[in-house]
């Protein structure tokens, strides 16, 4: 053995224990020469076997790492405080069976510059295997955190997308002027446009996302579960919904309110809002036009009707309202009565056809107590009921002459006398009187008192009749759709075409009496929610009846009779329909006019 034998048994001790190790401690000679210290580990010898035999030994090419890791260790020896220098694992096969693994450290100790080489065996696999796991485990982060990179990339992308898109839509929506805003699942705002805050002077904050849409559209009970109910609605049957809101500036809006997905998120809704506050107003001042108290109607007639209501109730005298049966006469003295001062008065309506003398007399000035047969108690009679009031006489034409006189006496005297009584008490009542009769006539044959005709018709109303304002039938159809609906419970919202065009040529010789009458009967068969042809009455499918005269028809009652009699081929019921009464009072006034009633 070449190497040098240690001067201790500790350096002995050491010297073998390198040598288990597998470790060549060795000291720098000169150059590339070394000299081994201690026991030679038996790798050393397969590399360097001169070694053996002689003190030391060259290391040359034939370890090529461990040959260009001396220039870096010869750095180290040259400074007393240079730490360790290590060279790194490497792997060499020269004259060994199988690849050997060796790591190399150079440092120095004092004045002696050693090297120290160290063949790995299973410690290297595991070490490279706990390495390898180490690189693959960094590799793994590396393309996860590479992974993540590219995820936030493109979220980073989609959000500024989404952010623009939104922007886009927003700035569309304000450069538009659209009144519209934006709310999620939850029913908050999301989004509102400055037309919408605008229209509904709310706040800039309102937008901020915590305010509910019913906030900001404070509107009634009705209305709220109203627009619920759309909000919770599919696409196709969704259809505007119509609400009026109180603005927090006290202004009334009537809205249409339209609805439509957000194409980014199902669960929010893009709200319209559709200002038909100017509109609604429109409209009521056609209704109000078309509509005076109860009567319905916009032709020239009737709103000539309406001017001339309003005139005559700024005064408090006598009316005679005429028009023929079913043209709304009672409407009118009703209209009269509302538009006056004496609106807070009552309104007593009385008919004076078909009455006795004495019923009539008793009705009208009431009685006292043995009167007449039957008269049990004292009795006030309408004109004391009517008392600050209006009472309205209707059919005066009909009224008996003994009666006339008495009633001409209260209208001059302004008091009235009951039956069996002769004191007089006073009265502050309007009359007003209606008649289907041409009281001149009737004067001229004796059967009025001139006196009274001229009393009481200080001021007159002429009713037109129905067929010269047919362009008034769709109101009145509708109204009395809308009253149908609420006494039947029928959804009945409309006429179609046919139906409207057999109304509209039929000539109506009932007048609005019988219009409503054809569509109550009308609403009864309807099945639907449309009025048809088929649900009217036969002689408004057949066609239209030949009419009864307009300017040339009979202006007497009896004459009417016999011509509706006519018209109707002797038929009483199509007769009495044709006059606009009841089978009853047609074949009572058959009985008064003398005809016979077969």
């Amino acid at each position: 053995m070449t190497f040098t034998p240690p001067s201790s048994a500790p350096d002995a001790l050491c010297g073998k224990l390198f040598a288990r190790f597998h470790v060549a401690l060795l000291e720098h000679v000169a150059g590339s020469r070394f000299r081994l210290l201690g026991e030679p580990p038996p790798w050393l010898l397969r590399l360097y076997p001169e070694a053996e035999h002689h003190a030391d030994f060259s290391i040359d090419s034939r370890t090529p790492v461990l040959d260009n890791f001396l220039h870096d260790a010869a750095a180290a020896w040259e400074a007393p405080d240079q730490p360790i220098i290590q060279s790194g694992f490497w792997t060499d096969r020269t004259n060994f069976d199988v690849p050997r693994h060796f790591d190399a450290q150079a440092l120095r100790e004092g004045e002696q510059r050693l090297l120290l080489v160290q063949q790995h065996t299973s410690a290297f696999d595991q070490q490279a295997a706990l390495l390898q796991e180490a690189r693959g485990r960094t590799l793994r982060q590396h393309e996860q955190e590479r992974g993540h990179r590219r995820t936030h990339e493109v979220l980073t992308t989609q959000l500024a997308d989404t952010e623009r898109s939104r922007d886009d839509l927003a700035a569309i929506f304000q450069r538009l002027g659209l009144a519209t805003f934006l709310i999620d699942g939850d029913g908050h705002v999301r989004f509102l446009s400055d037309s919408a805050a605008g229209l509904l002077d709310a706040p800039p904050a309102l937008a901020s996302g915590q305010v509910h849409w019913d906030t900001l559209l404070p509107c009634s009970k009705g209305d709220r579960l109203t627009l619920q109910s759309l909000f919770h609605q599919p696409v196709a049957p969704r259809e505007r919904a119509r609400c009026s809101v109180e603005t927090p500036t006290g202004r009334r809006l009537w809205l249409e309110i339209e609805l439509h997905d957000d194409p980014r998120d199902p669960h929010n809704r893009i709200v319209f809002l559709h200002d038909m506050t100017d509109v609604y107003h429109l409209r009521r001042l056609l209704e109000l036009k078309a509509h005076f108290h109860d009567l319905i109607g916009k032709s020239r007639g009737m709103t000539q009707l309406y001017e001339q209501i309003q005139e005559l109730a700024r005064v408090d005298s006598t009316v005679l309202i005429e028009g023929e049966t079913g043209t709304g006469k009672e409407l009118v003295a009703r209209a009269l009565h509302q538009a006056s001062a004496r609106r807070t008065g009552p309104f007593i309506a009385a008919n004076c056809a078909g009455l006795t003398d004495s019923l009539l007399g008793s009705q009208l000035f009431g009685h006292k107590k043995g009167a007449f047969t039957g008269a049990i108690d004292d009795q006030p009679g309408l004109f004391e009921a009517a008392q600050d009031g209006v009472l309205f006489l209707d059919e005066i034409g009909d009224i008996p002459h003994t009666v006339q006189t008495h009633l001409l006496r209260v209208l001059q005297e302004k008091e009235v006398t009951r039956l069996g009584e002769t004191k007089p008490r006073k009265v502050n009542v309007r009359v007003l009187t209606a008649t289907h009769h041409n009281l001149s006539q009737d004067v001229a044959k004796g059967v009025f008192r001139a006196d009274l005709l001229y009393r009481i018709r200080v001021a007159r109303l002429q009713l037109p009749p129905l067929r010269e304002r047919k362009e008034d039938i769709p109101l009145l159809v509708t109204a009395f759709l809308t009253e149908g609906r609420a006494s039947m419970g029928k959804t009945i919202h409309r006429t179609s075409p046919a139906g409207m065009a057999a109304l509209m040529d039929y000539h109506w010789p009932g007048n609005v009496r019988e219009l409503k009458s054809t569509i109550e009967c009308a609403m009864i068969h309807c099945k639907g929610d449309t009025l048809d042809l088929s649900d009217l009455p036969a002689e408004l499918q057949q066609g239209t009846p030949a009419p009864l005269p307009g300017p040339t028809a009979p202006t007497d009652e009896r004459s009417r009779f016999v011509f509706a009699l006519r018209q109707a081929r002797g038929n009483r019921t199509k007769a009495a329909r044709l006059l606009g009464m009841s089978r009853a009072t047609f074949y009572r006034r058959l009985t008064e006019l003398n005809l016979p009633p077969s």
